[in-house]
């Protein structure tokens, strides 16, 4: 069966148009474009900054007790190891 013509001239129509509503890539942005895309590099920098600030306080309160422990063990070791060399 064959397509009937006016679907043919639809999709020649919009194949057309999609190549000619495309710009170069050398065309500069315009001011709406701009506005767009610094709209939403915005909202992904803050999202980006509040995933980041709760990983990283997350990771304060899992690991600050570990090594204020860690830090506490060595020094009470450097302590005791002093100890060990006054006189009596």
């Amino acid at each position: 069966m064959r397509p009937l013509p006016t679907a043919c001239c639809l999709l020649l129509t919009a194949h057309c148009l999609l190549f000619t509503a495309c710009g170069s890539p050398n065309t500069p942005l315009d001011a709406g474009t701009r506005r767009v895309i610094d709209s939403i590099s915005t909202y992904q920098i803050n999202l980006a900054r509040t995933e980041l600030d709760t990983l990283c306080q997350r990771q304060r309160v899992a690991e600050m007790p570990l090594l204020v422990d860690s830090i506490k063990q060595i020094r009470l070791r450097e302590i005791e190891e002093k100890l060990k060399t006054v006189p009596r």
